[in-house]
């Protein structure tokens, strides 16, 4: 018998974290630093993520504009939720919570209540 096969990338507790994120305005533009930073996972978690939902056609990027020199930094690779991205996302997310009985946060805080 053949493995079954996935409609999509796989959920992971991260790749829900990133999509969370984008989908708090699905129509922004995002860099994987600032994902991993809002995320508290590792840039090494994220870009795989960012470039597995971009195969899968959930993501589109494209390099930000401008020389490095007048940015005063490297130039950023830009990532963005196709509309039909957007749609899969939420449909996962909400399989997600269907099958954990719980909405996946990025990270449960830590500290007094």
């Amino acid at each position: 018998m053949g493995k079954r096969r996935q409609a999509g990338p796989r959920i992971t507790l991260p790749t829900a974290a990133v999509l969370r994120l984008m989908l708090d305005n699905p129509t922004a533009d995002y860099y994987g630093f600032a994902l991993a930073e809002a995320s508290g996972f590792p840039p090494g978690t994220i870009y795989p993520i960012l470039a597995r939902l971009e195969a899968a056609g959930w993501l589109s990027s494209y390099w930000e504009q401008g020389e490095p020199a007048e940015l005063e930094r490297p130039r950023r690779r830009m990532y963005k939720l196709t509309g039909s991205g957007a749609l899969a996302a939420r449909e996962a997310l909400t399989t997600t919570q269907r099958l954990l009985g719980v909405l996946p946060t990025v990270l449960p805080q830590t500290g007094p209540a």
